[in-house]
């Protein structure tokens, strides 16, 4: 990449309970053809030696690598506590579980010099897709074109594409937003925060395949199973569309209702003990 200043870029991964995993996860992070980065682990209560594993790790390390540790609170509050501590000019989220391929730091960075100067402080985020441990594409493809699109259509037509996505986000721009942690929720939507962005953000997007996301290996930190928590985490979800609903228009209202009221008063001592008392305004 020359002699010219690299970005840092800060990669971080949440864990819980990775063990028999994230040694992938490490091994892809050395092997990144990129040489600015810093990977932050935060470890959301794990009781299964992987603390271990991460300490080996951050030893033999040839660049930074920040431990954290927290109590169990979820997905959610691990990332705000990882991006707190980000020093990156970029971000990139990177599951326990999965591997970015040796060139994705590398494509992802190159890919925001293909943003058109004049527009570049519009964007926050540049997508690359990923494979299954099969090579299969997870989803489909972005239609070609789609970054000479106007900013509505170009958004508009991403999210009718499926499949895994992964972001090289631009820190200066997460540094205004973080995840709401309401007691009891285990799991909130990356959409939560990421919708807000997209109001006054582009995306530059991208069909190169970066990282390689594991199927068929059972519940992660943000799957959780058919359980009253599940519940609880799809009602704060739907309640908190409720209260932005101006913003979700496709939503299906009469199906967010129900979660919405559910999720408002079938557990006071959790509705009240929200940052904002479990009111309409967030």
């Amino acid at each position: 990449m020359g002699t010219k200043i690299l970005p840092l870029v800060s990669v971080f991964t949440c864990v819980y309970n990775m063990a028999d995993k994230i040694e992938r996860t490490f091994n892809s992070i050395r092997r990144q053809t990129y040489p600015n980065i810093e990977h932050i682990i935060v470890d959301d209560g794990s009781t299964d030696g992987v603390d271990a594993l991460i300490m080996d790790y951050k030893n033999s390390a040839r660049y930074t690598v920040k431990h954290l540790k927290q109590e169990n609170k979820g997905k959610h509050a691990a990332t705000n506590a990882a991006w707190d501590v980000a020093e990156g000019e970029f971000v990139v989220q990177l599951d326990a579980d999965d591997e970015l391929l040796p060139h994705a730091i590398e494509f992802l960075v190159n890919q925001w010099e293909q943003i058109p100067k004049e527009f570049v402080d519009q964007y926050w985020c540049v997508h690359g897709r990923c494979c299954t441990q099969y090579g299969k594409l997870v989803g489909e493809l972005y239609p070609k074109g789609i970054n000479e699109m106007p900013f509505n259509e170009a958004s508009k037509t991403a999210r009718a594409v499926s499949g895994e996505k992964i972001g090289l986000m631009k820190r200066s721009i997460l540094d205004s937003f973080r995840y709401p942690t309401p007691a009891g929720v285990k799991f909130v939507q990356e959409n939560i925060v990421f919708c807000q962005i997209n109001i006054n953000y582009r995306t530059w997007y991208t069909n190169e395949i970066v990282r390689t996301y594991y199927v068929n290996e059972g519940t992660s930190l943000s799957t959780a199973s058919r359980s009253m928590q599940a519940l609880t985490n799809r009602c704060f979800d739907a309640y908190w569309r409720l209260q932005q609903r101006k913003k979700h228009s496709n939503s299906d209202l009469k199906q967010m209702i129900r979660y919405g009221v559910c999720w408002q008063f079938s557990n006071e001592t959790f509705r009240k003990a929200l940052p904002y008392g479990g009111g309409t305004n967030f």
